[in-house]
């Protein structure tokens, strides 16, 4: 009995240490991001004028939380949790053109556990939107999924089009520099139309993907999806969203990937 004691002392120590370990290396990766928006936040004060702040009538700070039911977890045409949906939650804070994002996933019927950290810069230039960034997937529990890595990283390139107000197209680079060393484009064009005015809307979208190596060995085309998505406007910066989509694997992927379909729903708040 006395050993058996002794055993779950030492195992929930070993537990516990792990633990604290893991939350340190978070809260250093996390302090790190708070020190680079921080850097951003100067940059973008330097260069912008107070008048200009003021003509527009905007802040040059803000931030949103949002949290999300997804049935399952699609990523770039291939289901990365079989079996499993996943519960999401997401900060992104924001200074002037520049952006941290902090998402965060869990399994909900698997021990999965994902946590992705984006830098963004984003610019205008009418009329395009240009943005470019940098990923860190960090996943230090995959349910033996054997990805073989822990984490890695991505830059990525964003070139947006809104034609007329009518629908906005957006093309989307990634390039895994790190563990994988592939890289995935992304065409997604999207529209919206108001239900109720100022209320709901329904906003369908199509997207088509050209895997470089990163899905698979080869290169080819990835996958087409379509979906929509019904954001539902509850107070002035409380909205819900349920969505549904389907995602169809093209020739990069179609040995492995398969037809799919899924649903969920998202609560977001703005500040």
């Amino acid at each position: 009995m006395d050993g058996l004691i002794d055993l779950t002392v030492r195992v929930g120590f070993r537990d516990r240490a792990r633990f604290w370990a893991w939350g340190v290396h978070k809260m250093q990766i996390f302090s790190g991001y708070i020190a680079l928006l921080a850097l951003a936040s100067a940059i973008c004060s330097a260069g912008t004028q107070p008048e200009a702040q003021e003509k527009d009538g905007k802040s040059s700070w803000s931030a949103s939380f949002a949290t999300e039911y997804d049935s399952k977890y699609i990523f770039r045409g291939v289901n990365s949790l079989p079996g499993s949906g996943i519960a999401v939650t997401e900060l992104e804070l924001a200074a002037g053109d520049f952006s941290i994002d902090i998402w965060q996933a869990i399994g909900l019927s698997k021990h999965y556990d994902e946590w992705d950290f984006t830098l963004t810069y984003e610019r205008e230039i009418a009329p395009f939107t240009l943005s470019a960034g940098y990923v860190n997937y960090y996943t230090p529990d995959d349910d033996h999924l054997k990805l073989g890595y822990a984490d890695t990283q991505e830059f990525f390139a964003t070139v947006a089009y809104d034609f007329r107000k009518l629908f906005t197209t957006k093309l989307t680079y990634n390039y895994d520099f790190d563990k994988i060393g592939g890289g995935f484009l992304e065409l997604r064009s999207k529209t919206s139309v108001s239900v109720v005015k100022d209320r709901v809307s329904l906003e369908p979208y199509v997207s088509i993907s050209y895997d470089f190596h990163y899905n698979s060995d080869t290169q080819g085309w990835n996958s087409f999806q379509i979906g929509l998505d019904v954001p539902i406007s509850l107070a002035a910066h409380f909205t819900i969203k349920p969505f549904a989509a389907f995602s169809f694997p093209l020739s990069a992927i179609d040995e492995f990937a398969k037809k799919e379909g899924w649903g969920g729903v998202s609560i977001a708040i703005e500040f």
